[in-house]
């Protein structure tokens, strides 16, 4: 898994979300558009709410799935704090199984990668130093 944080100004939550109790997690505007912006050269799914945020999975060329989320932290500072994060799922392929998928591969550094171009560019998100 691959993953990059991020801050966005523009979006505050003040006071903090308590996000076991809203109905919806943020972002989910933001993930259909880098759904949609995807699945102009993969094939994407439709979009799913999991307990820390919003996630696609995505078919890409080399053939195997990868899953991307977009999960919010915390406001602070004046800014919110996100998380954009990419793994490979574990395919039919035996061999998959038993070979840790904990290592990054190309492919997600390079999702992960167009993904933070699509955030930073159409959604005025800043990448975060780690």
């Amino acid at each position: 898994m691959a993953s990059f944080g991020l801050v966005n100004r523009a979006v505050v939550f003040d006071p903090e979300l308590e996000l076991e109790s809203v109905r919806e997690l943020p972002g989910k505007d933001t993930m259909l558009d880098i759904a949609r912006r995807f699945g102009e050269s993969a094939r994407c799914s439709s979009l799913i709410q999991d307990s820390h945020g919003w996630c696609f999975y995505v078919r890409a060329d080399d053939g195997r799935k990868y899953l991307v989320e977009l999960s919010y932290v915390a406001t602070k500072g004046g800014a919110s704090i996100w998380v954009l994060s990419c793994s490979r799922c574990a395919g039919l392929r035996f061999w998959e199984w038993f070979r840790s998928l904990t290592a990054n591969t190309d492919r997600e550094l390079y999702l992960l990668d167009k993904g933070v171009e699509f955030l930073v560019s159409h959604h005025g998100y800043e990448r975060v130093d780690t």
